[in-house]
């Protein structure tokens, strides 16, 4: 059986790869208001003014949550109505802080 191998990789630009978002366990502290994400072997600490909506989502979560490092957005799929695959809701993060 001769051997096929996948190019897929081939093809995609730097760009391309690196905005790939990738699956991650937000933890949200709504005291102080920021949004801890452990993403590839690094510890991002960010601000969001609204946290409760995040965990708020978080509780509703249908698919695991990924993270776009590129355009800092956390994704979270949340169950609704008419919607097999779940409603993703995106989630800005800004002001990144040291963890």
């Amino acid at each position: 059986m001769p051997y096929h191998s996948d190019t897929s990789q081939a093809h995609r630009t730097p760009g391309e790869t690196a905005a790939r978002a990738v699956r991650v366990i937000p933890a949200v502290d709504l005291y102080l208001g920021t949004v801890t994400i452990v993403a590839r072997n690094r510890t991002l600490l960010f601000r969001h003014p609204h946290p409760q909506e995040i965990a708020k989502a978080l509780a509703r979560a249908v698919r695991p949550s990924t993270w776009c490092e590129v355009s800092r957005t956390l994704t979270v799929t949340v169950a609704a109505t008419g919607k097999r695959d779940g409603q993703p809701q995106l989630f800005a993060l800004g002001g990144r802080e040291e963890a």
